[in-house]
């Protein structure tokens, strides 16, 4: 069961004039907002300026709004870039579980100043290195705040010297994709990502491919991804949940193996199948799933409709 119905994700910078007309229209589940420092500026009060309106208007079709910032400077930033409304930060970079572990005590003070709720700010991983992804576990253990992993594949690839294709047979990362999966579940988290090639490629792709590529990824363990463009918004929100099919499936599973346990039996047929208790378990969490995914999209009609 993903902790967060976060299936598609776009980033917008602060500093564009249509931040507010794009969120809106993306009918994305979350919005990243990257900041900007403009040069000769106090750039830490042009933030502050500039933050409160630029999250309202990135929330006002309904999505979750993060800032992202880089790990190392993260400290100096966050003061300028946390105000109510934000649902968390996106740490870029993030290397040992110091540099979390600080950012974290920030968010602690910036919550009580700020009549933000306590523990409420998130913090999420965007891993850029091989010292990043070594360390995950211990960086991922350091907070609470953990929710989600993400991979930023191009600056990995450029850390370990790999070459950055999409022709190869086998993707070279798939393994630690694996492994961030691993460690995002295991702390009551959630990875993000997209699956080969289309996470190298990037590009806009017809429908039929970038349907195919989502549900890898959704069958690959990620439980959303970071739209590189905004026609893609659409197809991940369909793609990273049960799909019609399983929800009229796993809604016979359970009827049908609670019909069995009635009668005495531990497993029963079903198409051809055994249905037992993992299958009528893996039901149960599709179909909350799925219900909570009709929550979050109504959460977004009633917020455009406003």
């Amino acid at each position: 069961m993903p902790p967060y119905i976060r299936r598609s994700l776009i980033a917008l910078s602060i500093d564009d004039p249509k931040l507010a007309d794009k969120a809106f229209d993306s009918w994305a589940d979350a919005i990243v907002l990257d900041i900007v420092k403009h040069s000769g500026q106090d750039w830490q009060q042009t933030l502050k300026a500039q933050m409160p309106s630029a999250i309202a208007a990135a929330s006002r079709g309904g999505a979750e709004v993060f800032v992202r910032l880089n790990a190392q400077t993260a400290y100096a930033e966050l003061d300028a870039t946390v105000f109510a409304g934000l649902a968390g930060v996106v740490l870029v970079g993030v290397a040992d579980a110091t540099e979390l572990v600080l950012a974290s005590a920030k968010l602690d003070a910036l919550e009580l100043e700020r009549g933000i709720l306590q523990g409420s700010l998130e913090i999420d991983l965007e891993i850029t290195t091989a010292q990043g992804i070594w360390n995950s576990l211990e960086i991922a253990r350091a907070s609470s705040r953990i929710g989600t992993l993400t991979i930023s594949e191009h600056a990995l690839y450029q850390n370990l010297d790999i070459p950055f294709l999409a022709t190869l047979e086998v993707e070279p990362i798939e393994f630690i994709k694996g492994q961030i999966i691993t460690v995002a579940t295991s702390v009551n988290g959630q990875a993000q990502g997209m699956s080969y090639p289309l996470c190298v490629t990037q590009k806009e792709v017809d429908e039929a491919t970038l349907k195919k590529a989502i549900l890898r990824a959704r069958d690959t363990g990620f439980k959303g991804a970071l739209c590189t463009h905004l026609s893609w918004v659409k197809h991940c929100n369909e793609g990273f949940r049960p799909s019609a099919d399983e929800v009229e499936y796993y809604k016979e599973v359970r009827v049908v193996f609670a019909e069995g346990l009635k009668r005495g039996l531990a497993s029963v047929p079903l198409n051809g199948k055994m249905i037992d208790v993992p299958v009528d378990l893996r039901a149960e969490v599709y179909l909350e799933w799925a219900d909570r995914v009709a929550l979050r999209d109504q959460q977004k009609i009633q917020a455009h409709q406003k």
